[in-house]
């Protein structure tokens, strides 16, 4: 299905957005609408033909596949707005009531994402891989790193992640899970609020506790799903926006 390399050639480069990544601007031939173009060499086929057969919300979707030589070409969807990397870069962090709605939409992504059949795994949660669209959606990208979920291995055989995201497991300490996700999302929440650092407001204690739950050495002890993490921020969200509203009254 994917040895034929005619899809592509009906998208036309245009331009390019990382010459370092090998991701153009394409246009499409007929239609005009523009796309990206990746030519991956490190991914998991088996993650992008799941994802092609099944689009999943908020996740850019695939239009077109070519495998060859060990390398991957695909053509996705083009999503215009700054990644959280770059909000961060400009802003330095933000409110925890922003922070935790990027994160409970995120959430909403893994719940989908960790319910698919085989389960897969994004791997790769940070800042610059979510992008924050003009009208406050999250979209999750660059699968590069994700696998299918194989619960009878002990331990990941290729190691990969990014350092200060990935959970320890990604590192040879035990087999990728989705609490693998869950410890990646604490730290993406770390980050946003500011790290801690000297030139950060101090986090609300209850803000913490959800984060260093995330953050948990043992996978058993973080939380177990998206799901119950989305709803100990909803109710943390529910918490901070009445304790806002009623300093607004004071």
């Amino acid at each position: 299905m994917f040895d034929s390399s005619l899809p592509i050639s009906f998208y036309k480069e245009v331009a390019t957005l990382s010459e370092e990544h090998q991701i153009y601007y394409v246009q499409h031939i007929d239609t005009k609408k523009v796309y990206l173009k990746k030519t991956l060499s490190v991914y998991n086929l088996n993650v992008y033909e799941q994802l092609f057969r099944h689009h999943i919300k908020n996740i850019p979707r695939l239009y077109a596949m070519y495998q060859h030589d060990g390398v991957l070409t695909i053509i996705e969807e083009y999503i215009s707005g700054d990644t959280l990397q770059e909000v961060i870069d400009l802003c330095g962090s933000v409110s925890e009531i922003d922070a935790i709605s990027y994160a409970i939409k995120l959430c909403d992504i893994l719940i989908e994402l960790h319910s698919q059949k085989p389960i897969l795994i994004h791997r790769d949660i940070k800042p610059s891989n979510i992008i924050l669209t003009e009208d406050e959606r999250i979209i999750l990208i660059d699968l590069n790193a994700a696998r299918q979920c194989i619960t009878e291995k002990e331990r990941d055989t290729r190691l990969i992640g990014t350092e200060g995201y990935a959970a320890p497991e990604q590192f040879g300490f035990g087999n990728s899970s989705c609490q693998t996700d869950i410890y990646a999302v604490g730290n993406l929440i770390k980050t946003l609020t500011g790290n801690d650092n000297v030139h950060s407001k101090k986090k609300s204690a209850k803000l913490s506790t959800v984060i260093n739950k995330c953050l948990e050495m043992n996978p058993k002890d973080r939380y177990q799903s998206a799901s119950q993490l989305k709803k100990a921020l909803q109710k943390l969200q529910c918490i901070l926006s009445i304790t806002n509203y009623n300093n607004r009254n004071y």
